[in-house]
């Protein structure tokens, strides 16, 4: 910076105020700044930076598992809103466990970060006041310190609402995890609906994973189904996959709906209905409330996503079920 102050004749403060945007430069001095520190490469020191302001522009993230699809989608979301403010991130993986999680805490914050970002593993909970910088934590709406979630109990509302519009009344539910606050808000949704018409869907619990959706796909009893709502789009995409392998379709057979809006549900044959959430929104919300830009949790709303892969329930389906409940013949 100094040699930059040098060859322009003009301060160090002056160079500095250029490059960061600030103090009353005029646009011409800025831009003969700014195009010399990028002739010469200049790189800021941020090491020494954060020595003289004691803050280091840098966030930590901690997600559950990048082997989970989601959360590389979610990373993505909040590095976008940290750039936008002018600081970096360093991001941490709990690998699907408490104690992983504990250490990464530890790590970050070894590390000099400013503010902490968490999306907490299934079954954890976040004590903010142990953690010795600002936190936002993004799960649910039901997570005691949450900061920022999507509603995904009403995405399951609406699910339910879209299969029961379309005539469908006997459904089996992929639940996810049952120690899961995100999957438990959202199953409760579709129940919550389908409760109100007169509908008891089966669940069935597992892990998130394309395999295990696979595998029920494969093997799970069809009788009196016509449609499945996955609590996951990971669940959803495997279960169309397994129910293929043995020759059911989508939506003739059965019809299938996950929730996220993965890459995977726009690509899979067909394309899957699913349930939207506004990754961006809530990242950004996150990030403010981790750098003192705003106070206070925000539920942030969610889309249902129409494509190929519900319909009407055939009519000889329609017929059969209704057989069942009178006690009839299958």
């Amino acid at each position: 910076m100094l040699d930059l102050a040098r060859a322009l004749g003009v301060s160090r403060a002056t160079v500095s105020n250029a490059l960061r945007g600030k103090g009353r430069l005029s646009p011409e001095l800025a831009g003969r700044i700014r195009a010399l520190a990028a002739e010469l490469r200049y790189i800021p020191a941020h090491a020494g930076r954060a020595l003289r302001t004691g803050r280091s522009a840098t966030i930590g993230l901690i997600v559950p598992d990048f082997g989970q699809p989601l959360f590389p989608i979610f990373a993505q979301a909040i590095e976008r809103a940290a750039k936008s403010r002018g600081v970096a991130v360093l991001v941490g993986d709990s690998l699907g466990t408490a104690d992983g999680q504990a250490a990464e805490i530890d790590n970050l914050v070894g590390r000099g970060i400013d503010a902490l970002v968490i999306i907490p593993t299934r079954g954890t909970m976040v004590d903010a006041a142990k953690i010795p910088v600002p936190v936002a934590v993004i799960d649910s709406a039901a997570t005691r310190g949450n900061t920022a979630a999507s509603n995904h109990r009403d995405g399951g509302r609406q699910v339910a609402g879209h299969l029961i519009g379309l005539g469908h009344r006997d459904v089996l539910l992929l639940a996810g995890p049952k120690d899961s606050r995100v999957s438990r808000e959202r199953t409760d949704g579709m129940r919550e609906v389908f409760a109100r018409a007169g509908i008891t869907p089966r669940i069935r619990y597992s892990i998130t994973s394309f395999e295990v959706g696979a595998e029920i796909g494969a093997e799970v009893d069809l009788a009196g189904v016509t449609a499945c709502a996955a609590a996951y789009d990971a669940l959803a995409v495997g279960f169309v996959t397994g129910l293929a392998a043995r020759g059911v379709r989508v939506p003739q057979d059965v019809s299938v709906t996950g929730f996220d809006d993965l890459m995977w549900a726009r690509i899979v044959s067909p394309p899957l209905t699913t349930v939207r959430q506004d990754l961006a929104a809530i990242a950004d919300h996150a990030l403010a409330v981790a750098t003192g830009e705003r106070q206070g949790a925000r539920l942030f709303p969610v889309e249902l996503v129409l494509r190929a892969s519900t319909a009407r329930p055939r009519p000889s389906d329609r017929n059969r079920t209704d057989d069942n409940r009178r006690g009839g013949a299958s």
